[in-house]
Order: structure tokens, then C-alpha cells, then sequence
């Protein structure tokens, strides 16, 4: 895979959160579901600190495929990626003190059941901004080229948080799916929230994946600035 390929993977995967909003509302308009009845907080101090880092790393990854196609200079990584790591650490102090840790405490003693999901919370909601930071550390502190050393070890550890983050998700998409299909064709009150569950769930996975190959593409990647100088070619015997 090329640099150019793994980026397009990247950038595709970080749109799928604003993607999800967009689905929402088609599914709702649709099936005549009202917004202010749909199971999504739309005001903008929920809003914000949840798709504040998403836009972020989606601004950060649309430079880097710019970069890969040759549209932008490779100097504006840096920029990019230092754009991109404030508004990632602003979102991670917020959800590290409202959302992820609170959340992991306040269900500690529960049944069983909550603690894959609070785990799952906690590692979306801090480990993987962290291992955001980390990728996006490397490309501010020098000049480096694209994926360079630094910024492919740092995509490995990004894809094992991703790697481990989706496994929940996906657990619950298969749960929603084997739901769907004995209660099908849905019909009643929950028909709305049914299909909601069937469209957030697959989109969610879907950028989950996307990232994963990007990041494992990242990880495995060597640019032409990194890669060994072709043998020279031996010497004429005249």
C-alpha cells in the first residue's frame, strides 16, 4: 500500500463521525422520527467536546493526504500537526475529568456487564486521544519526512489502542445484527431506534477499520527518505 492510499484510509475514517451525525438524520427523516425524539444530545456543550478531537485528527490526516498527493509542502506537517494536538489534549482533559475516569469509578462494584463497556469508554475516551497525541507529536518536534522513524513507531502503538478500542464496538454491532434480523421487518415505536442501532453500529465499525489500516499502513510504510540507497552500479570493465 502506498503513503498516498493509507492516508485517503485515514482521512475517510476520521469523516465517519461527522458521517454518523448526517445518518441520524436521514434515518430519522425517513422513517418521520422527530429530532427532538432522537437519542442524540444536540447541545453544543455536548457536541463540542465530543467531536472536537475527531475534527482535529480528520484536519491532521486531510494535510497528510495533501502532502502524500504532492498538493502541499511536506513543511506544513508540522503546523498541521501542532493545530491538530491542542484541540486533542483540550478534548482529553475533558472527558479525562467528566466523562471516561468518572465514568470507569462511578461503575466499579456494578454487574459484570458494565465493565467491558466502561472499559471501552475509558480507552476511547483517553487512550486512544493520548495515542493520537503521541502520532502527532512526531510530526511537531523537527522536520522530519512523512512517516518517518518516530512517526511509525508511534502508528504502532496507534494501532494496537485501535486494534483493542473497536474490539467493543464490534462486539455490540454482531449483538445488534442478530437482534435485527429475528425481530425483522421492525415495526412500532422502536422501529427508529432499531435501525439507528444498525446504521450508527456499522458506520462505527467502519471508521474503526479504516483507521486500523491506516495505521497499521502508517507502521509499515517506508518513505523513499528512509529507504536504503540502490546499490551503484558496477564499474565498466573498459
Amino acid at each position: 500500500m502506498t503513503f498516498r492510499t493509507a492516508a485517503r484510509f485515514g482521512v475517510a475514517g476520521s469523516a465517519i463521525p461527522f458521517a454518523r451525525i448526517a445518518a441520524r438524520l436521514v434515518v430519522g427523516s425517513i422513517i418521520g422520527q422527530p429530532i427532538a425524539d432522537m437519542s442524540f444530545h444536540w447541545d453544543p456543550l455536548a457536541i463540542v467536546p465530543a467531536y472536537l478531537a475527531p475534527a482535529a485528527i480528520f484536519g491532521f490526516l486531510l494535510v497528510l493526504y495533501r502532502v502524500s498527493a504532492g498538493r502541499t509542502q511536506p513543511s506544513r506537517l508540522s503546523d498541521a500537526a501542532l493545530a491538530a494536538s491542542v484541540p486533542t489534549i483540550a478534548a482529553l482533559a475533558v472527558d479525562l475529568r467528566w466523562r471516561a475516569v468518572s465514568n470507569l469509578i462511578s461503575n466499579m462494584g456494578q454487574f459484570r456487564g458494565v465493565w467491558p463497556y466502561s472499559v471501552s469508554w475509558l480507552i476511547s475516551g483517553a487512550v486512544e486521544p493520548v495515542a493520537w497525541l503521541c502520532f502527532l507529536v512526531t510530526f511537531v518536534r523537527g522536520k522530519a519526512p512523512p512517516l518517518a522513524r518516530s512517526s511509525r513507531r508511534a502508528a504502532a502503538w496507534l494501532a494496537a489502542v485501535l486494534f483493542v478500542g473497536g474490539l467493543w464496538p464490534m462486539l455490540n454491532l454482531v449483538a445488534t445484527l442478530t437482534d435485527f434480523w429475528w425481530i425483522f421487518p421492525p415495526r412500532g415505536a422502536r422501529i427508529y431506534y432499531t435501525w439507528n442501532g444498525v446504521v450508527q453500529g456499522s458506520l462505527g465499525v467502519l471508521g474503526w477499520l479504516l483507521l486500523l489500516i491506516f495505521a497499521v499502513a502508517a507502521w509499515r510504510i517506508r518513505p523513499a527518505a528512509e529507504a536504503p540507497p540502490a546499490p551503484s552500479p558496477a564499474p565498466s570493465p573498459n
